[in-house]
């Protein structure tokens, strides 16, 4: 709610005039511009199998990489041999 104030009178009661509407459906507007300017925080979980495109998700919602490229070694186990099982039914 946004006033403009003015000096108090005689009667030590301060006038002013509103700028804009006041009540109980404005809430949520005022509510919105107040987080707006105060900045917020937040948690947000995001859980799923690897691959599914969880990062992805997270970074188009904040239009901004929060979660950089990351860079998979893969490694192999030369020490044991390939073993190739074949199954039929």
């Amino acid at each position: 709610m946004s006033r403009a104030i003015a000096a108090a009178g005689p009667n030590g009661i301060t006038k002013g005039q509103l700028k804009g509407f006041v009540g109980f459906s404005n809430l949520p507007n005022q509510h919105h511009r107040r987080s707006i300017k105060r900045g917020f925080s937040f948690t947000l979980m995001v859980v799923g199998e690897a691959g599914l495109g969880k990062s992805t998700l997270v970074n188009t919602l904040f239009e901004t990489s929060l979660y950089p490229e990351r860079k998979v070694t893969l490694t192999t186990d030369l020490q044991k041999p390939l073993e190739i099982q074949q199954i039929s039914a």
